[in-house]
C-alpha cells in the first residue's frame, strides 16, 4: 500500500500496557502496507516484520535500496545504543533513510525517548511537517506525550489516547485534542479517546488485545 496523498500522521499516546501497541498493530493488519518501516524500540513488531530485524543501519539502507521507490519491503529496526546520545543517533539515521525511501507507512516508537519537547531529529521534523511530499504514513507513539517533540504532537492529523498515569502528559495532549483534560482523566485500561482533524470528529472506543476477556460493564 503507497501512504496516501495527503499527510496522515498518527499520534498514538498511551502508559504502558493499556492497549497502545494492541492498537497499531491492528491499524497494520488494517493497512497491510507493502512498504514499512518500524523503528522497534522493544523488539515487538516480528510478526509485520520478520522474525529477526536489521542487524545494522547500512542493513536497512540496503533493504530499501534493493526495493528501490516503489518495490515493497519491510524493513524493521531494534535500536542498539546504549545511551542516550547513541540511540537519539541511530534513530537520526533511520528518519533519514525513511525520508529518502519515500511512499511508505513508518511506525517509530517511544518517541520520548529520543526526541525532546525543543530538539528531535531534521529528518523527523521534516516527515511530520512536509511528509505528504514524500508519502509518508507515520505512525508515532509515545508513553510520555510531554516530553516529545512538540511538532510532532502540533501537526498529527489524528491523535489516539489511551490512559496517561502523568497530568502533565494528559494535559499535553488534551491542548493538542482541544478537548477537556477531564475525559482523558476517566480512560481506563484498554479504552481509548481519538480525535480526526480533518473531520473534527472526537470518537471513543476499546481495543482489547486477542483473547482477553473483555469486563462487563454495567449501565
Amino acid at each position: 500500500m503507497g501512504a496516501d496523498a495527503e499527510l496522515q500522521l498518527w499520534a498514538v499516546v498511551a502508559a504502558s500496557g493499556t492497549g497502545k501497541g494492541v492498537w497499531i498493530k491492528g491499524k497494520l493488519t488494517e493497512l497491510q502496507p507493502a512498504r514499512l518501516a518500524v523503528w522497534d524500540f522493544k523488539n515487538e513488531y516480528a510478526e509485520f516484520a520478520g522474525s529477526k530485524p536489521a542487524a545494522t543501519l547500512s542493513a536497512v539502507h540496503a533493504t530499501m535500496r534493493a526495493a528501490g521507490a516503489d518495490g515493497p519491503a519491510i524493513v524493521r529496526y531494534v535500536p542498539r545504543g546504549g545511551s542516550d546520545k547513541a540511540l537519539r543517533a541511530e534513530f537520526e539515521g533511520f528518519c533519514e533513510l525513511v525520508y529518502a525511501w519515500e511512499n511508505c507507512v513508518y511506525v517509530a516508537e517511544e518517541l520520548a525517548i529520543v526526541t525532546t519537547p525543543g530538539w528531535a531529529p531534521a529528518a523527523w521534523r521534516k516527515m511530520t511537517t512536509s511528509g505528504r511530499h514524500a508519502q509518508i504514513h507515520i505512525i508515532g507513539a509515545t508513553q510520555r506525550p510531554a516530553l516529545v517533540d512538540k511538532t510532532f504532537l502540533g501537526n498529527a492529523t489524528m491523535v489516539h489516547a489511551g490512559p496517561m498515569r502523568e497530568a502533565a502528559d494528559r494535559q499535553a495532549v488534551a491542548r493538542a485534542m482541544d478537548i477537556d483534560p477531564g475525559r482523558l482523566a476517566c480512560l481506563v485500561k484498554f479504552q481509548w479517546i481519538e480525535k480526526h482533524f480533518d473531520s473534527g470528529d472526537v470518537t471513543d472506543g476499546f481495543t482489547y488485545p486477542p483473547g482477553y476477556k473483555a469486563p462487563r460493564r454495567g449501565r
